[in-house]
């Protein structure tokens, strides 16, 4: 929490408009929130149909902190462009895969940063479907559960980080 007051003089002084997170949970927000002065602007995280963390999500939204979803189309071990259900959706709107799962995460609230250096794609990415009640829906319903950058923290491996039991940063 030292480096957040930190962060917090700087946005007092006007140095900074905005402070943000990333890679924090659920749990680590919640220990988190009630002990700022200012709220995270933003927490950036891996957000994909395959990792649509919606409790996260809904907790986030909830306290004022925007969801930045990185990692918005899986990734090169992880493609969501290759699900069935998205293809079947992205045929049923004449648009590519990438759009749906965009669309998607659009759709929840949730600000993309999709990676590509493709100038096709760029331009295709630009473009927002409008997706049905029921196939968004139809998302919460993919049963894979994959992550691309797994940060492996939790709560009890980041204690360090609220003074408790005078526990010691982890040697990183």
């Amino acid at each position: 929490m030292d480096t957040w007051r930190a962060m917090e003089a700087l946005v007092e002084t006007g140095k900074v408009r905005a402070i943000g997170v990333s890679n924090f949970n659920k749990a680590i927000l919640e220990k988190m929130v009630p002990q700022c002065r200012i709220v995270p602007a933003v927490n950036q995280v891996e957000i994909h149909p395959y990792n649509q963390s919606p409790e996260l999500v809904k907790f986030c939204q909830e306290n004022g902190i925007v969801v930045t979803g990185y990692c918005p189309l899986g990734g090169t071990k992880i493609s969501v462009m290759d699900d069935d259900y998205i293809k079947r959706v992205a045929e049923a709107h004449a648009c590519t895969p990438a759009q749906v799962a965009l669309s998607w995460a659009l759709s929840r609230g949730i600000v993309v940063i999709p990676k590509s250096t493709n100038e096709l794609r760029l331009k295709q990415n630009l473009k927002k479907v409008t997706l049905t009640s029921d196939e968004k829906r139809m998302f919460a319903k993919i049963g894979k559960h994959e992550r691309k950058v797994d940060p492996g923290r939790d709560l009890k491996d980041l204690e360090w980080i609220f003074h408790e039991d005078k526990a010691e940063c982890p040697l990183i």
